[in-house]
Parts: structure tokens; sequence; C-alpha cells
């Protein structure tokens, strides 16, 4: 059964070896990395939205060295805690593709279709060279390429979100797993930075879906992340949004460091959504 939906007519799309496409003939094809581009011009606010080519092979060395494998086990732990093996899983905003391909290695025999969207088209041309099982397709978070209703389990780990497209897309029933940072999150490398550090503020997140969620279980994973070189350190830097943010002094600084210490808080709320929608929907 397809759950993805055309961005044109928002009927359902097909597969065959090289291309989507639904009843009324619009077709997308797969491109050789093998993505697919579902974002329609209109709907693009710059030429190549997303993150840059920079932040994105930063960050995919840096995940690909392993420093946030405690972050991994901690989803892990959590979904197999309490969601039961959902038909079908989405990551929205899922860069490179890690969180959602080490998730799937976890969970090798549970017959679950794993889905990965993000804006950035360059971000999904790594995803997609490097995790030929998960079908990847680029979409903007507002508007999602999945049929209402149809998603079992969504991810949403430091990504932006669209709560309402999430809530669209999830069966009754459907879960949530957002990931925000912790109150100290980053802490040290923020304060070579920013004069005033402060602490980021995870609840201001369950504010804006308490009347769409029900909160199921929460949890913080934390612990010290000791980056000893400095091509580390500086993937580090680079993935994160503070490079930009950083004057050019204090950039240099920090990517002239050797090693750095430094908290790494994720706050992790899975969420269910709340009963209520069209009685004639079924749960997959």
């Amino acid at each position: 059964m397809t759950i993805i939906q055309c961005p044109v007519c928002q009927q359902a799309l097909t597969v065959s070896a090289k291309s989507w496409h639904c009843e009324n003939n619009h077709q997308f094809d797969i491109a050789k990395q093998g993505y697919c581009n579902l974002l329609l011009a209109n709907q693009k606010k710059s030429a190549n939205p997303g993150d840059d080519r920079q932040m994105l092979d930063a960050r995919h060395r840096f995940l690909g060295a392993g420093f946030y494998q405690p972050v991994v086990d901690c989803m892990t732990e959590l979904l197999q805690q309490h969601v039961s093996k959902p038909r079908h899983i989405i990551d929205i905003g899922c860069g490179e593709g890690y969180y959602l391909s080490t998730l799937k290695q976890s969970l090798p025999e549970t017959g679950c279709q794993f889905y990965g969207t993000d804006i950035s088209k360059d971000a999904l041309k790594i995803a997609g060279r490097e995790h030929k099982s998960i079908n990847w397709f680029v979409a903007a978070a507002r508007r999602q390429p999945f049929l209402d209703h149809s998603v079992g389990l969504a991810l949403n780990i430091f990504a932006p979100a669209d709560f309402s497209e999430i809530k669209r897309l999830l069966r009754p029933g459907g879960y949530l797993l957002l990931a925000v940072a912790g109150d100290n999150h980053l802490q040290a490398l923020r304060e070579l930075i920013y004069d005033q550090v402060k602490p980021h503020q995870p609840e201001r997140f369950l504010q804006q879906v308490v009347d769409d969620f029900e909160l199921i279980a929460d949890k913080s994973c934390q612990f010290e992340l000791q980056l000893d070189d400095n091509s580390a350190v500086r993937n580090l830097l680079q993935m994160t949004p503070y490079y930009w943010q950083a004057d050019k002094a204090r950039r240099k600084s920090i990517e002239n460091l050797q090693c750095l210490s430094t908290p790494v808080n994720f706050q992790f709320y899975l969420l269910q959504a709340r009963q209520g929608q069209d009685p004639r929907i079924t749960n997959d």
C-alpha cells in the first residue's frame, strides 16, 4: 500500500523503476542518488532551500564518527518501550538520514516502511546514496508528501516542524517523537560564541501541541561530549547554526581549538495524536 501523495493533485503516488506517478499522470523522477523531488517550484522560497553543503558535510562527518550514539540509543529505547511496530515511519527534516537509518538498523525484522523528507536536495543526495532501502523525498515541513492519516510514527529531531501538518499525517493514535535541545545543550560551545547564554526551554514545544497531542513519555539524554582533535571541533561548530551566529574572531578562535568538552542534552517527547478524527479511518 502506498502512502505517498502527489504534491499537485493530492492523489496517491505509485512507484515504478525510475519514477513516482499518480492516476492524473503527474510524474516525478527518482534521481540517480535514490531520492525523489516532490517540492514544487512555487513552494520554494529560494533556489536551493535548506542547510548548505558545508553544514551538511560537517554534520555527516560528525555523526558518522559516532559522537551522538548515546542519542540514538536513547531514542531507540524510548520507542521500543512505548511504540509497537508501526507500519510506516517517517522522519521530517531528516537531513542526511543519520537518525532514521540507525533506527532502521535497530528494527530490522519489523516489516516497517521507512521514509525521510527534507527541504534540502543536497541532504537527500547524501541520504539516498548511502541508505538505499529507505524512501527519500524533497519536501517542505509544512507540505509533507503523505496521505491523510496514513503514518504510524513520525520523527522530528532538531528540525523545523509544522504540527498541524504532522497531525494530518498521523493515523488515529499515531505517534510523534519530538527531539529538541535540552536546557544546557552544547553549553560550553555557546559560551564561546555569546556574551550571555540563556538556557534552552524545551517545554515551550509542548505548549504548541497540547490541543492535538497527548504526552506519553519524555526522556532526557545527557552526557559530556569530549572532542580531542581539531577536525571534530570544527565539524561540531560548522554543523550548527552557531557557526553563522558567531563573529569572525570568535569563529576563528573556536576553529583553532584542539579539544573541547561540552554537555549534550537532547530532550525527547513521545506524543500521541488525540482521537476524534474521521471514524472511517482505520489504523495501520
